[in-house]
């Protein structure tokens, strides 16, 4: 399973050159919503080390959270979706760099407790969000204005909950730790998975596929400082760990080394064979996966950002 790294590094924008890769292990703090399997590959089978980096991942808990931390120098390299780094760029006037795309949105879905079987039976309900201005917000509210629910009408509220990781717990645990009722949320990857992998009493329904409403749609991309790119430490080190994902993730789209990578995947996340197989399909979606960016070489697909905005 030991990746053979020859791929030629193909990147966009000022991050195609720059110094040379480290010879001695240099610490990357990465701050991410979800082990993906672009970084489950490079972390299981040494992709990391192997391009001289002692990565920490770091769970980001909400977006607020996530790129307050990143804009202060916790994280080196961010991967959150792209929506909030063009708010936070054009709106709010913050120093923010997207250096790459890495899904268009695998596996978004509204998922709900097992009692709620119909997108219809969400009115008057309240759903867990990360936050209330997000782009999943947004796209929540798109899909189910078109089932005739209007936030602005009153058909349903927002319960502001944190991260994917978190509402997911809560969803499958039927409340939020303070005994509050849940009943819906949007999910990512690998949750979908999970969902429909879970203990049945708590397993939660798939109401609705967000590719079926909106595509192409970009999601995750990797952010950084934009002082980061202006220190030649830095700048080398974001150099690095980029390098390392792009291989991990050409590793990820070559259909000889799937067992490999499912098993990366299985390993990282700690889940069972038939939730690992799913994730990786998820992932290597032609249309919402981590392996679909135009050019497979983390360029942001245009009309998927203007459908982000839109």
């Amino acid at each position: 399973m030991s990746p053979t790294m020859r791929t030629p590094l193909l990147l966009p924008g000022s991050l195609a050159a720059g110094a040379p890769l480290a010879a001695a292990l240099q610490r990357v703090n990465y701050g991410a919503f979800t082990r993906t399997a672009t970084y489950s590959i490079a972390n299981q089978l040494g992709f990391f080390t192997a391009y001289g980096l002692n990565v920490t991942y770091l769970q980001v808990p909400n977006s607020t959270y996530g790129y307050s931390t990143l804009l202060n120098g916790g994280y080196d390299v961010m991967t959150g979706t792209i929506d909030n780094a063009v708010n936070l760029r054009f709106n709010s006037n913050q120093s923010l760099t997207v250096t790459g795309q890495l899904d268009q949105a695998p596996e978004l879905t509204i998922a709900s407790i097992p009692n709620i079987t119909r997108v219809d039976q969400l009115k008057g309900l309240s759903l867990m969000v990360d936050s209330p201005v997000s782009g999943y917000a947004f796209i929540l509210r798109k899909v189910l204005s078109s089932y005739g629910l209007y936030l602005e009408n009153g058909d349903y509220t927002f319960q502001v909950v944190g991260s994917t990781v978190i509402r997911y717990a809560d969803l499958v645990a039927g409340s939020l730790p303070n005994g509050t009722a849940v009943y819906a949320t949007i999910l990512t990857y690998p949750f979908t998975s999970e969902a429909r992998d879970a203990y049945e009493p708590q397993r939660p329904i798939i109401l609705a596929s967000v590719a079926d409403f909106i595509q192409p749609f970009t999601s995750s991309a990797f952010t950084v400082r934009e002082a980061a790119l202006q220190n030649g430490t830095q700048r080398a080190i974001v150099r690095t760990f980029m390098t390392a994902m792009y291989s991990a993730n050409q590793y990820l789209a070559t259909p000889a080394r799937q067992g490999c990578s499912i098993e990366a995947i299985k390993n990282q996340l700690n889940v069972s064979i038939t939730v690992a197989k799913s994730a990786y399909l998820a992932a290597t979606n032609s249309l919402t996966g981590e392996t679909s960016s135009p050019g497979a070489n983390f360029a942001v697909n245009r009309q998927g950002l203007l459908n982000v905005i839109d």
